[in-house]
């Protein structure tokens, strides 16, 4: 009895775990930041370190997908970087081979892609040390795969893996089934889903990543190398700023995203739109 018990507890441990991974920002007052502590208040499992969370998140009451609210992230005029827009944290969970999250997301009237460089990073999951940032991913330093809006609002794939081409994350076309490339218009609404499944071993070639648009399958990457050492996808990296790496990424005036009914889970039933 006691080993059926035990086993029953770790089951429910393990369902908590996954099933609380998902805000639509509706449980915090209007107004607030939208700090660490209120993303384990939500139920996920904030990382070691955040940037921007205290003075550029709010929860907003005048838009959002669902509900009444959602998080509004701000990028101030003529700064750049992740310690002057933005935001950052990794929301940590159990590491798995394949996991599935996505968020909607919508940028505001008056977006900035940028100044004489128009860039920057949207969330996206990642595994161990989250290699970015220019670093070589040697295997046993992680991985990320995060978007970036690119010139007039073009969404990219933003991946740092093993076999990436050149110093920085490389760079791939969302496209559409129509032929079309995935550009994000300024007042919609749009949602990102995501999956990333590992390299099932040190040698192997056989990494994912796969992505839909409000419910369209607009990339299958596949013969990815990820991680040797072991590592899984283990986090969600919030991980949102113009950038790039000096003043000419800045936005040309204070502007926002908002993000509304986040979900992280190893199903994709969970996360696919219940719009």
């Amino acid at each position: 009895m006691r080993n059926i018990f035990t086993l029953l507890l770790i089951i429910g441990i393990s369902i908590k775990i996954y099933s609380q991974n998902f805000t639509d920002f509706e449980s915090q007052p209007k107004g607030t930041a939208y700090t660490a502590a209120h993303w384990q208040s939500d139920g996920f499992i904030p990382g070691s370190f955040n940037e921007g969370l205290e003075t550029r998140t709010m929860i907003d009451d005048s838009v959002a997908k669902s509900g009444k609210k959602s998080l509004r992230i701000s990028y101030p005029k003529d700064h750049f970087g992740t310690e002057q827009t933005g935001c950052q944290i990794p929301l940590q969970f159990t590491p798995a081979n394949q996991m599935y999250m996505s968020y909607w997301i919508m940028f505001s009237e008056n977006f900035s892609w940028g100044s004489k460089n128009e860039g920057g990073k949207l969330p996206g999951l990642a595994g161990g040390k989250r290699c970015s940032g220019g670093e070589t991913c040697d295997g046993t330093n992680g991985f990320t795969a995060r978007f970036m809006w690119r010139s007039d609002g073009k969404i990219v794939l933003y991946l740092y893996h093993m076999d990436k081409p050149s110093k920085y994350g490389e760079d791939i076309d969302l496209v559409y089934p129509s032929g079309e490339k995935v550009v994000f218009k300024k007042g919609t609404w749009y949602q990102l889903m995501e999956r990333v499944k590992i390299n099932s071993s040190p040698p192997s070639h056989d990494g994912e990543v796969e992505v839909w648009v409000n419910g369209q399958v607009v990339l299958l990457k596949s013969n990815l190398r990820f991680t040797t050492n072991g590592d899984k996808v283990d986090n969600l990296y919030i991980s949102t700023f113009h950038g790039g790496h000096d003043a000419e990424w800045s936005p040309t005036t204070t502007c926002y995203t908002w993000i509304d009914d986040l979900h992280i889970s190893p199903n994709k039933k969970d996360v696919e739109s219940k719009q």
